[in-house]
């Protein structure tokens, strides 16, 4: 097997998020890169979004206005993520050919992650666990959020590392924190649950430590890696201008906003509802627009992790034109799971029939107040 790449370099999250990354991944795929181990560390706060997020509801946009807060909405799941000066980004893109790497979300999240918390506890002491679906924790303090992609014949893994410490008020203004998102959590607000892996050390951790850190934890989690230092390719470094152009606009950054996508509805005599419901994957927003009976139109955000990440527009799709009816729907949300071609790691069934029962509830003439 051929030697894999490590590739550090530095940048903010949200540039790195909408250029390097992607055009790493797009080389991979492409077979024009061997796998790779990305780590940017970051010279300025930013936040950014998943991709299945709406910024209009993850976001206080006015809030990020006033304060200068950079953000992107990032073209991999997961929910809304504040970087700051000094973390670290470390980014799996790994081809699925290769025997050591998993092929679904549902392995690739415990065996990567239980391989970082694991490596933390040795090496600094403290107590990091898994906890599914996606983070590693200290003592129920968040010190790595994460997100995933599998398609294309590629594994996308990326892993905030947060290492320094950050403003935890001036991060839960511009991302407010729905109270489904913490019901399952024993600690509820951000300065509570947040921690970083100087704290938690007691101590500083550089650069050079971090590159240790990254090519330790690919060793962990796949094997023997053969990592060999390296750089971005001409080719990369032009995927990454044309990714930063397309994913820096506003058509890409509200392209999953309800204010965009429900265009011309509602209608004269249609209603509209809203509902979230909080899952073992992630948080499920649902909005419907009901008329005559039917579903006209179905939007499912949220900040889980569909594979491939276009199965949440399929669900939508399958939602228009059911009867506006919980068992109706329940149907139609059951077809799509039983797709051989879809996962939902930690969001089954029932957890996307609650968020449409709520929003079904939640129904009121159109015009009417939110």
């Amino acid at each position: 097997m051929s030697a894999w790449r490590l590739l550090a370099c530095r940048g903010s999250y949200a540039d790195f998020s909408i250029s390097v990354s992607p055009a790493v991944e797009k080389a991979v795929r492409r077979g024009e890169a061997p796998p790779t181990v990305l780590l940017n560390v970051f010279d300025s706060d930013s936040i950014t979004i998943g991709v299945n997020e709406d910024p209009e509801q993850a976001l206080d946009l006015e809030f990020c206005a006033a304060r200068g807060i950079v953000f992107r909405r990032r073209p991999n799941g997961g929910g809304p993520v504040y970087a700051g000066a000094g973390s670290a980004f470390l980014v799996f893109v790994l081809p699925t050919a290769d025997p050591r790497v998993p092929r679904t979300t549902a392995e690739a999240f415990p065996r990567v992650l239980t391989a970082l918390a694991g490596l933390f506890a040795d090496r600094y002491g403290f107590p990091a666990r898994y906890r599914p679906l996606n983070d590693v924790e200290v003592e129920g303090r968040k010190l790595v959020p994460s997100s995933l992609k599998i398609e294309g014949g590629a594994m996308t893994f990326r892993i905030v590392v947060n290492v320094t410490p950050i403003d935890t008020e001036l991060a839960g203004r511009a991302m407010p924190m729905p109270p489904e998102k913490v019901r399952d959590k024993a600690l509820k607000d951000l300065g509570a649950r947040f921690t970083c892996l100087e704290r938690e050390a007691g101590r500083e951790i550089g650069a050079a430590e971090l590159e240790t850190l990254a090519a330790d934890a690919a060793e962990r989690a796949f094997g023997e890696t053969g990592l060999v230092p390296s750089g971005l390719t001409a080719r990369e470094r032009a995927y990454a201008e044309a990714f930063r152009a397309e994913f820096a606009t506003d058509d890409w950054l509200f392209a999953r906003s309800e204010s965009r996508r429900f265009g011309g509805l509602p209608g004269p005599g249609d209603a509209v509802g809203r509902g979230r419901w909080k899952a073992p994957g992630g948080l499920i927003r649902a909005a419907l627009v009901t008329g005559g009976g039917t579903v006209r139109a179905a939007i499912v955000n949220g900040d889980w992790h569909p594979r491939p990440i276009e199965a949440a527009s399929w669900l939508e799709d399958a939602l228009a034109g059911a009867r506006a009816e919980p068992a109706a729907l329940r149907a139609r949300v059951a077809a799509h799971l039983a797709r051989p071609d879809v996962e939902h790691a930690g969001v089954g069934l029932d957890d996307l029939a609650a968020a449409l029962d709520r929003a079904l509830a939640d129904r009121r003439p159109a015009g009417g107040p939110p």
